[in-house]
């Protein structure tokens, strides 16, 4: 349920913002779904660690979990300058 749920999810999103703003480039997306999700900052088990944990923003790129609303609130920012 981790990656092969999360690429659907993100590929949505970024379909989304493209599709209200059509102008944005594949790089200006990518920085929009990287940086408008909820930065998450607990601990969870780490798949395989036997009992470990860390935290959640440690084990994934962004540290952050994607957010539709707040992908589309940057990029309504970066294109209308606000």
């Amino acid at each position: 349920q981790g990656t092969s749920m999360a690429a659907p999810e993100v590929a949505g999103v970024a379909a989304l913002v493209r599709s209200y703003y059509p102008q944005l480039s594949a790089s200006q997306v990518k920085h929009i779904l990287m940086n408008s999700g909820i930065k998450i900052d607990f601990e969870v088990k780490v798949p395989g660690g036997d009992g470990k944990t860390a935290l959640l923003s440690d084990l994934s790129v962004s540290g952050r979990v994607l957010n539709a609303y707040n992908a589309l609130k940057m990029a309504d920012q970066i294109v209308n300058g606000k």
